[in-house]
């Protein structure tokens, strides 16, 4: 989560801030110097509500702390907090009346990041703010790097072996299919031409995986151009109208009728969201009966949906800007579970059964959509699982990769 001066993430949300001030006068103030920076404030009145609130679903970006609150301090929240998140992830302002340093050795030491006397100055907390939201965005962004350098240099000494693997299975793959089907014109009986039969299936089955396995590691120019992600979306969805169909999902496409361009390969965006289709209904299969796909731009919400009770439904929220062309794709089936969620995206890993997934399809996916500038995460729980796409809206193409090794 990362704020600039103007209190705005680069995904065009707002930073969150919460105050914790027990003096309705100082929290108005307090609350209006930082929504006219632009930040989103929520306000605690006691050390019990401060608790509370960090402990639901979305924790804030920074927490500006007063230390004399009724019954828990100030300082007891601090402490409370500190065990719970460092101080990049969650940064805290104590701000009070107490001025002499031994108040102020206190607060550092339960965990504050920054002290902040009364009567304070409006420009001078914002300040304070903005750099420790900084900070906190900067050492995000480097981990986020060297995470996906790590991430490269996996997929590169992957790639290599994957192309070599790849070239020495096709040729027995190809004598064995072939002697197969010359054994299979002169079957004598029909278990022999059964057994030939389950053994060229086996070799198409062992094709497939060579093919995942050359489209991963070979490298060849992507085509990219503006696109239109609704258009992309149409199609994929109509791919696999059929099979949704034959599983008992009842599709239902809507997007609008065009979205603001992104520079992307076509071809390359198909495949990221037909793999991740095809997860969502090899979920659905084993509980749930809704597949839904939402397009959000600029704050507006638009849907494509597959249900088979609430064929029309529109989920999300907008993003406070349109930086971004953001595509949900979510089930109601069951949850990944919390030890195989952080594992999905890397290579050859599969929970599947040998007939439905070598492993490499959320690699790719992954893999095409940063190396269109964009990202992609996936949240799991009870209520199902959603894969969320951004990809930047733009007419300049990014920096030109070659697609795999």
């Amino acid at each position: 989560m990362t704020p600039s001066l103007a209190g705005l993430v680069d995904d065009g949300a707002q930073a969150s801030v919460l105050i914790v001030e027990d003096d309705p006068a100082s929290a108005r103030v307090l609350g209006s110097i930082l929504k006219q920076a632009g930040y989103r404030v929520s306000i605690a009145t006691d050390g019990h509500a401060a608790i509370r609130a960090l402990e639901s679903e979305e924790t804030p970006d920074l927490l500006v702390l007063d230390w004399m609150l009724p019954g828990i301090s100030g300082l007891e929240v601090c402490h409370w907090a500190r065990e719970r998140w460092n101080a990049l992830a969650l940064p805290i302002l104590m701000v009070t009346a107490k001025t002499d340093p031994e108040s102020a050795y206190a607060a550092f030491d339960a965990g504050a990041s920054d002290y902040i006397p009364k009567p304070f100055r409006g420009a001078e907390i914002r300040a304070r703010i903005a750099a420790h939201l900084r900070t906190k965005r900067l050492v995000e962004e480097r981990v986020r790097l060297e995470e996906h350098l790590r991430e490269r240099e996996k997929l590169s000494a992957l790639g290599l072996v994957a192309s070599g693997v790849a070239h020495d299975l096709n040729n027995p793959l190809a004598v064995i299919g072939a002697q197969a089907q010359i054994l299979l014109r002169g079957a004598p009986d029909e278990a022999t031409e059964a057994g030939l039969r389950e053994i060229l299936a086996g070799v198409e089955r062992c094709t497939r995986i060579v093919g995942d396995l050359l489209g991963f590691a070979r490298r060849h120019p992507l085509e990219r151009k503006p696109v239109d992600v609704a258009d992309v979306l149409r199609a994929t969805v109509e791919l696999r109208h059929g099979d949704l169909r034959a599983a008992g999902i009842h599709p239902v496409l809507e997007v609008p009728g065009s979205l603001p361009p992104v520079v992307a390969d076509a071809h390359q965006l198909q495949q990221v969201f037909l793999n991740i289709l095809i997860n969502a209904e090899q979920a659905l299969r084993e509980g749930g009966r809704t597949l839904r796909v939402a397009a959000t731009v600029d704050g507006a919400v638009l849907t494509a949906g597959a249900s088979a009770e609430s064929p029309r439904t529109s989920v999300g929220d907008g993003a406070a800007g349109a930086a971004t062309v953001r595509i949900d794709i979510s089930n109601d089936g069951p949850a990944i579970p919390p030890d195989v969620l952080p594992q999905i995206f890397d290579p050859l890993f599969t929970t599947k059964s040998a007939d439905e997934g070598t492993g490499l399809g959320l690699a790719i996916s992954r893999r095409i959509v940063r190396e269109h500038g964009g990202e992609i995460e996936c949240r799991s729980d009870d209520a199902g699982t959603v894969f969320s796409i951004r990809l930047p809206v733009g007419i300049t193409a990014p920096h030109q990769e070659m697609h795999g090794r």
